[in-house]
């Protein structure tokens, strides 16, 4: 199974749209489609950390990688004036992208399916660019980069909110929300990635270790629901299907045991 295999073939997204015209006629909030677009370990407040690093920086044309089903373009559309593009592999997560702006009345951005590792944009196109979850994906993580020092300008920004290997990678349970198997998990060290970003042209800024905040972030999901109580309509079985039970069940054992970590980095791109 490929990647756009893995997030588009338990999708439903026809009735996820009914339901949520239906549940919410005047339009969704940013918060209420938070399960089923902020599908990334921390969820919103991990986005809301990355708000805040644009904040700092003050970027004019901002390029997403693996935008998915849109959470972080939106939040980022509503907060500030900056263009934004969003890239993403998986067409039905585009798709399902451009449907669920409609129904936050928000303005429409650039969304194009294609391939980080070849990105269909002009060199020095962008002051900033985001991964959020979505090196992950990504085998060749140095031909990728090298893309992305390309279409960036001098100077400019990269942000990354990613999973990294931990000290017990062999403790390593699949499924993931990332992966079905290890053959879709391309997740590399911390030590392996800030080399790889300083091979190719980056200069580390900051480095924070997200893990002990993200796994009780998981372990709050997990109890919602499991405790009957949840009320929210939408779900990220929606996205993933029943297999996301076990996913949730394994990004807890993984952060516990740790065979995962999480981590957000800031980066200069050095001509």
């Amino acid at each position: 199974m490929d990647i756009d295999q893995h997030y588009s073939d338990h999708m439903e997204e026809t009735g996820l749209l009914a339901q949520l015209r239906q549940r919410y006629p005047e339009g969704p909030t940013l918060y209420q489609l938070a399960p089923i677009d902020q599908l990334h370990i921390g969820g919103i407040k991990a986005s809301e950390k990355l708000l805040q690093q644009l904040d700092l920086i003050q970027p004019k044309r901002i390029l997403e990688i693996g935008s998915g089903a849109g959470g972080l373009m939106r939040m980022i559309s509503n907060r500030c004036s900056a263009e934004i593009v969003g890239i993403d592999i998986t067409h039905r997560f585009n798709a399902l992208n451009s449907a669920l702006t409609q129904l936050t009345h928000l303005p429409a951005s650039l969304i194009i399916t294609g391939d980080a590792q070849q990105l269909p944009f002009a060199s020095n196109s962008f002051d900033c660019i985001i991964f959020q979850h979505s090196l992950l994906n990504i085998p060749h993580t140095d031909r990728c980069l090298q893309e992305c020092l390309r279409v960036l300008d001098n100077e400019g920004s990269l942000l990354l909110h990613e999973v990294l290997e931990g000290a017990n990678p062999e403790r390593m349970h699949y499924p993931v929300p990332w992966a079905r198997s290890a053959t879709q998990s391309h997740i590399l060290t911390f030590a392996q990635l800030t080399d790889v970003l300083q091979q190719n042209g980056f200069e580390l800024n900051t480095a924070e270790n997200w893990s002990e905040a993200a796994l009780q972030w998981r372990q709050r999901q997990a109890s919602k629901e499991h405790s009957g109580k949840n009320t929210v309509s939408v779900s990220p079985l929606q996205i993933f299907g029943d297999s996301f039970r076990q996913m949730g069940v394994n990004v807890i054992a993984n952060l516990n045991e740790g065979a995962v970590e999480v981590w957000q980095l800031s980066c200069i791109a050095k001509a």
